[in-house]
């Protein structure tokens, strides 16, 4: 490694804050050392550890926390603080420094319908979410119709049905509720062009309690080879007029995946810039 030059605190800075600030999205920000250590060994050598990143206004957040990773790995290496008055630790301001993210995602309500109940606890991709749901990652919740459906029927099976949808928090509408703004005729329309039938027109309320909610909607009803309709056959054209989103229970999971790693990337990154340790569970859902 070459030899680091000395710079002054305030040249540190500086140098640090343009860095930030050439990055897109970034053109606000500042960013300055954080500790002077006594013992620079432990560090290969370097007497400063760590960043202080202050956001500026429409700051990217994302960019500048990746940035300012990069910028304090390629500083240490260029720069060493002048001799000086030893200064008491920096203490950042709450307000600069970025939160970690919780174990709770920020996506919208998983509405599960009546076919994926996994009373027998057999569906995989199911028993994944309601984990999930169980470990407070994600809200899992049931539409009242598929509620309801569910505790429909007699016998073993019905029993099991039942006593698992008791398991299930549920949302609600009001009666006719949908049928009221025309939301319940247009989906019926996409879906059917009539809803003949009871279980054809609970198909058609499920869809729109997700839509009032702007629930993701986790169905396996249509959309294969024996099926090529029903509402994962119509997904696409209820997702364009309604903006609702509509997965097999395999993408949910798919989906949840790539926001867990997000999740904890960006945390290792708030513990890697403030020595605050990662929560416990980061990496474990």
């Amino acid at each position: 490694m070459a030899e680091r030059k000395v710079v002054t605190s305030a040249e540190l800075n500086r140098w640090l804050t343009d860095e930030v600030r050439s990055v897109a999205g970034c053109e606000q920000c500042e960013l300055t050392w954080k500790y002077r250590l006594r013992e620079p060994e432990k560090l290969g050598g370097c007497n400063w550890s760590s960043l202080n990143l202050r956001f500026g206004e429409a700051t990217d957040r994302d960019a500048a926390l990746r940035a300012a990773v990069e910028i304090e790995v390629r500083a240490s290496e260029q720069f060493i603080l002048a001799d000086e008055e030893w200064p008491v630790a920096r203490v950042v301001s709450h307000s600069s420094v970025p939160d970690m993210r919780p174990r709770m995602l920020s996506t919208p309500l998983f509405h599960l319908d009546t076919n994926l109940i996994n009373a027998r606890q057999k569906n995989e991709a199911v028993n994944l979410l309601e984990k999930w749901k169980s470990d407070g990652v994600i809200s899992l919740v049931m539409a009242g119709v598929a509620h309801e459906e569910a505790q429909a029927g007699k016998g073993a099976s019905a029993m099991a049905r039942q006593r698992k949808a008791a398991t299930h928090l549920y949302t609600t509408s009001e009666p006719g509720e949908a049928k009221d703004d025309e939301t319940f005729a247009k989906v019926e329309m996409i879906l059917f062009g009539v809803a003949n039938d009871r279980g054809r027109v609970n198909d058609v309320a499920i869809v729109c309690e997700a839509i009032k909610w702007h629930a993701i909607l986790v169905t396996n009803d249509g959309g294969s080879n024996s099926q090529k309709g029903g509402i994962l056959g119509h997904r696409d054209t209820l997702h364009k007029q309604f903006d609702v989103n509509i997965y097999r229970p395999e993408e949910a999971v798919a989906i949840i995946r790539e926001k867990l790693a997000e999740r904890d990337a960006y945390n290792k990154m708030i513990a890697a810039m403030t020595g605050l340790p990662v929560p416990l569970w980061s990496g474990e859902d």
